[in-house]
């Protein structure tokens, strides 16, 4: 590869230069991205197909010692400029990869900036741009090859203090991009004329070691991609959206010396030898979603047969379908998949060794999930492997994908490109046998929850404030709780303040519980969010933060059917189903109905008495109501614990009831005739006095059986 002979003469801000020859120009507006990096001491050019991170060396020497960095390829004449620390100058590359120093003469300001590894050429104006972090910003116009002149931008040096490797120019806007290095990839905006630099989100966050994007650059959609010195990871950034984030895109070569130039009006390609899954695109399939995707390497795939595509094929349109060539070749599953079993799994590889990482969709919701990698970076061998996989007990019945990669890089993603091996997505089948469903009060039944909400005073006791029916299911096997549903109905709310409702199990630790697939549905409709309430010892499940959002009235009718004529057919509903990391013993579940309760929603009165206990402010979560002799969650205010009417004493175990041994909660384990409004539950039920001085509970423990027709909603 010929190289430029030079003759250098170092003056004031002045070099002067004298070349035999200099190459041609690149093919307009090439499609690769070129990373440049400086190993040894020799400087390199590598060619990236940014699409898959496959990379090839297009110029083991590029004629110099030292590093060529703040480099940008020019739209304007086909060349790559940049940093040329060897000449302490900006230095021009052609075709023949060998960079010519170029003679510029400095104004003070840049003759003492020193060297530059940040810069890049602008796409609407033919000039190259360089920063300094505390120099400032620097610009060298590029149209006349006989008066090179770098000066600094006026007014740049004063706001020169982010902390970045590398910008890019926007195709279309004029402005450079950048992601800052450290923890946190944090999107800057820069304006050229005034290098002033604004903050537009945070899109990246590093798990271990400092990002360090040494080489940035755009495609014509507006996507920057910054490759990250240390693993080569590149990611992707669309800096037109309202609301950027980054991806991981691809992984390309890695080095603690890293610059990057591209042409930023040029599409990202596919290529010619790529291979796709074809699950469907909710798993990130399609290149638009940035799907899995491998470039073809000779000799090294899964199986004995891998195809090439321009794009993937997602189901139900795969390519295996329609062409009759089934290349999903190199992955069988000979035992199925059965919650809680282990599962085998045969890997046929062909060609070398390489690492195998596999993901199962196990909640069934279309997308393959951090928490649903399966197998980790496995070593595989040229011909058959066995793998087992645990298949998890909180996984979902029915129909679902898996998806194995293969590839000589380890740690990959279930999405982004990657330089070798190949993809294979599967439908499987998840089952579950020998699962009992125990029942709380029965399959058919519910179980009425009815409070009172004046705590801590005992106010006027009808029992009404709140009426909710609920129905258990646990699934068990071998004597273990695998999940939980709850099913609960709104029966009646008499209450003028505002309440929230949930539930807590006792003794079963927050930890337990499978967080991401807490599922709550209102009136059969999925709801966002997580109702797993942190901060919590035990795991504390949040229905609603206010059942008067759950309730519409009838004309007139000031309470939900605890007044005569304000009667509904129409309840809501909720269903919330608890799936448990690892199964709980039997003996360890909390008894039936665990331990529902009410509290005092958020930022909204709930009377003087209760505002006292809470240095005079809307209690909140540290008001709550549970059931007799229940301890109420972390969030509860210990002040309450014996005040006014509460006799409770949490070193006896003994909560939320009087000295009479009345409660403000209480369980009926039937469709419940709640007593009507202003009647006192021991009125409506005389059996109920009774059976609540009775701490054995042995004392009429039907009295709900025996009411006062007249003083009972629905009877009047």
């Amino acid at each position: 590869m010929p190289k430029s002979t030079t003759q250098l003469t170092l003056g004031v801000g002045l070099i002067v230069l004298s070349q035999s020859a200099l190459a041609g120009g690149f093919q307009a507006c090439p499609t690769q991205a070129f990373i440049i990096q400086t190993p040894s001491s020799t400087t390199k050019t590598y060619g990236v197909d940014l699409a898959t991170g496959s990379y090839n060396i297009l110029s083991p020497d590029m004629g110099r010692t030292a590093a060529y960095n703040g480099v940008g390829f020019s739209y304007h004449d086909n060349y790559i400029y940049g940093w040329d620390y060897q000449s302490s100058t900006l230095g021009k590359v052609g075709d023949d990869y060998q960079i010519m120093p170029l003679s510029i003469s400095k104004d003070s300001d840049a003759a003492s900036a020193g060297n530059f590894f940040v810069g890049d050429v602008s796409v609407l104006e033919n000039a190259w741009y360089g920063y300094r972090k505390n120099k400032g910003l620097f610009k060298i116009a590029l149209d006349d090859s006989n008066n090179y002149s770098m000066n600094i931008v006026p007014g740049s040096k004063s706001k020169a203090t982010y902390n970045i490797t590398d910008f890019a120019f926007h195709p279309t806007d004029s402005y450079m991009y950048a992601l800052t290095n450290g923890s946190v990839g944090r999107l800057i905006r820069i304006d050229p004329q005034t290098g002033t630099a604004t903050t537009l989100a945070d899109v990246l966050t590093s798990s271990g070691s400092n990002f360090v994007f040494g080489a940035q650059f755009f495609d014509p959609d507006g996507n920057l991609y910054v490759s990250n010195n240390s693993d080569g990871n590149i990611y992707r950034v669309n800096v037109n959206d309202a609301n950027p984030s980054g991806e991981l895109f691809a992984y390309g070569p890695s080095s603690s010396s890293n610059d990057g130039a591209r042409c930023a009006l040029a599409e990202v390609p596919v290529g010619e030898n790529v291979d796709f899954g074809d699950a469907p695109d909710s798993y990130g399939t399609l290149m638009d979603s940035n799907g899995a995707r491998h470039s073809i390497v000779a000799g090294f795939h899964l199986g004995s047969l891998v195809d090439n595509e321009a794009d993937a094929y997602a189901s139900p349109l795969s390519d295996d379908s329609s062409d009759g060539s089934n290349d999903d070749d190199g992955i069988s599953m000979p035992t199925g998949f059965e919650l809680g079993e282990t599962a085998i799994i045969l890997v046929d590889v062909t060609g070398s060794d390489g690492y195998l990482n596999a993901w199962f969709d196990w909640n069934i919701n279309g997308e393959f999930e951090a928490s649903e990698q399966a197998i980790f970076a496995e070593a595989v061998d040229n011909g058959s492997n066995t793998i087992y996989v645990e298949v998890p007990t909180w996984a979902l019945t029915g129909d679902t994908w898996a998806r194995f990669r293969l590839s000589t890089q380890q740690d990959i993603a279930p999405t982004g490109g990657v330089s070798d091996g190949e993809v294979e997505d599967y439908q499987i089948s998840l089952t579950e046998t020998g699962v009992t469903v125990n029942y709380y009060p029965s399959s058919s039944t519910y179980t009425s929850i009815a409070y009172e909400d004046l705590y801590p005073d005992q106010g006027d006791f009808d029992m009404n404030d709140v009426v909710v029916q609920l129905q258990f299911a646990e699934y068990i096997k071998d004597n273990q709780v695998r999940r939980i549903t709850i099913k609960a109905q709104l029966a009646a709310m008499g209450a003028a303040y505002h309440n929230g409702f949930g539930l807590q199990l006792p003794g079963v630790a927050r930890s337990k519980v499978k967080e991401s697939l807490v599922t709550l549905y209102v009136d059969d409709v999925k709801q966002s969010g997580n109702p797993l309430e942190e901060g919590q010892t035990n795991a504390v499940m949040i229905f609603t933060q206010d059942l008067s959002d759950h309730v519409t009235l009838e004309q007139g009718c000031q309470y939900l059917r605890t007044e005569v004529g304000c009667d509904t057919a129409y309840r809501t509903t909720w269903e919330m189903q608890v799936p448990f990391n690892t199964p709980i013993s039997t003996s360890a579940m909390p008894s039936f109905p665990y331990d529902p309760f009410i509290f005092a929603t958020p930022n909204t009165d709930h009377g003087n008495i209760a505002k006292y206990y809470t240095d005079g402010k809307n209690p909140g979560r540290k008001w709550e109501v549970h059931l007799k002799n229940m301890a109420p969650t972390d969030t509860f205010e210990p002040a309450y614990i014996g005040a006014r009417d509460d006799a409770a004493d949490a070193s006896l175990g003994r909560y939320f009831q009087t000295e009479s041994g009345m409660a403000w909660a209480l369980e009926v384990p039937v469709d419940w005739q709640h007593p009507i409004e202003e009647q006192r539950l021991d009125n409506a039920y005389t059996d109920f006095v009774d059976f609540a001085a009775d701490s054995s509970g042995q004392t009429k423990p039907n009295w709900y059986l025996n009411p006062n027709n007249q003083l009972v909603f629905g009877n009047q």
